[in-house]
């Protein structure tokens, strides 16, 4: 049991990559897609339920993920009627972001994201949408996810920024203990 969170992360890895390879607008694609969102569930829980969470654990998680928002940057990114607006602020928002992975590693000499609901919250807006615009025009949905992806951009810098010692699974930026 130890080891299948970690190898479910790599599934989700190697699958992520072959999504480069397959049309969005067919099933395949939103077949192997939904198999990476739940394999990026189980990890979480597995590990947790069976107390088998591990720094290797948090950072194949956090590699997977980064893959998975890339493939779907890559797919579906060209595809979207995005005014200047709506690019610059995606801009800001992946500069953020990537910010926020420099950061860590500066101040901790250790690659990782922190694991924020609000994070989780974006994560699940842009695992959505490959699905949801597999059937429909989803232009609204898009600026729901940036204004949610930059509450989150913002949250994760300021916990970049002041924590005292790195905490992966710092939910939010106010943390109650």
């Amino acid at each position: 049991m130890k080891f299948i969170p970690n190898i479910l992360s790599s599934f989700r890895i190697f699958f992520s990559l072959f999504l480069i390879y397959l049309n969005p607008k067919k099933l395949l694609f939103i077949f192997i897609y939904i198999i990476c969102g739940i394999s990026d569930v189980l990890d979480g829980l597995i590990a947790r339920k069976f107390n088998v969470t591990s720094k290797l654990g948090a950072k194949l998680d956090s590699i997977a993920d980064i893959i998975m928002i890339f493939v779907i940057l890559f797919k579906f990114v060209p595809t979207m009627v995005l005014n200047l607006f709506m690019i610059l602020w995606f801009v800001v928002i992946f500069f953020i972001k990537i910010g926020c992975i420099f950061i860590v590693f500066f101040r901790f000499k250790e690659f990782g994201m922190v694991h924020t609901y609000m994070n989780k919250l974006t994560g699940i807006l842009i695992f959505i949408y490959p699905v949801l615009n597999f059937f429909i025009d989803c232009k609204t949905y898009i600026f729901m996810i940036f204004i949610v992806a930059s509450l989150t951009a913002i949250e994760e810098i300021l916990i970049d920024l002041t924590m005292d010692s790195l905490d992966l699974d710092r939910k939010f930026y106010f943390n109650i203990k």
